[in-house]
């Protein structure tokens, strides 16, 4: 299927792609941005990001935050990673391979087994946040279980279905999110021996970020990749925009976290 360069280069908090299924929303056009030698297109979208948060308000009493608000704040965030990136290409190079895994074996494999003969409606299922919740479950699983790998398929389908549930999005065939993980996993887990656990779990947790339509709307990401990549790849001002969108209990992790850095 041939895939619109409007997903890959999304600004907009919302992914609806039935060419991918979300498996190449924003984090191709991204790599890009990182790898590109001039910064104009990088500063370009730091000026944008900050336009947006400038054109925002700060929420009255006890409301919460706007969207808008809080869009501009996670956004914030990915140009923070974005500029990193382009810091330290050996790892530009490690979300290229999981990204490939995503939006190549991964997609044959649930198209053969659940595409059927509409695979477009298969596909765009798996658009409400279904990728970055496996990239999150998988860094954690890999922390988890580094010295007992072969049961990192079943923990991550369970967090997965787990998280999903907790969140209210659509529900997935548990045999789906298994097949997803599996195909995935065998590929990553060849990643370890020549990566480490510490490089490939920023890998996932970076290509979540990329890769989510709305991180201000995925809870999982936001404690699962934001937190953790918080210590090395966010400027002050960006974690000052998501410490002012996002719950007390993470602003009160993050800074815990800043800390011990």
């Amino acid at each position: 299927m041939t895939h619109p360069v409007s997903c890959e280069r999304a600004k907009g908090h919302y992914c609806g792609c039935s060419a991918c299924g979300g498996a190449q929303h924003g984090w191709t056009n991204a790599l890009l941005l990182a790898r590109d030698p001039s910064p104009v297109a990088r500063q370009e979208a730091r000026d944008h990001s900050d336009a947006a948060w400038a054109a925002t308000r700060p929420p009255i009493g006890r409301r919460k935050p706007s969207k808008d608000r809080q869009a501009a704040a996670t956004d914030s965030a990915t140009v923070d990673i974005v500029d990193w990136l382009s810091e330290n290409p050996d790892t530009i190079d490690r979300i290229q391979e999981i990204g490939d895994i995503l939006a190549g074996p991964v997609i044959q494999e649930l198209d053969k087994r659940f595409g059927g003969s509409k695979p477009r409606e298969a596909r765009r299922q798996l658009t409400n946040h279904f990728w970055c919740d496996l990239l999150v479950a998988m860094a954690e699983a890999v922390e988890k279980f580094s010295k007992a790998l072969d049961q990192v398929p079943e923990f991550v389908t369970t967090v997965i279905l787990q998280s999903r549930k907790a969140e209210g999005r659509s529900v997935l065939l548990d045999a789906l999110v298994s097949l997803a993980v599996r195909t995935a996993w065998k590929p990553i887990k060849s990643m370890i021996h020549t990566t480490g656990t510490e490089e490939l779990q920023r890998g996932c947790r970076i290509l979540a970020v990329l890769i989510c339509p709305a991180p201000e709307d995925h809870k999982a990401v936001q404690d699962g990749a934001l937190l953790p990549l918080a210590k090395e790849g966010l400027l002050e001002t960006s974690r000052e925009r998501l410490e002012q969108v996002f719950p007390a209990d993470w602003v009160r992790r993050l800074r815990e976290d800043l800390g011990d850095a």
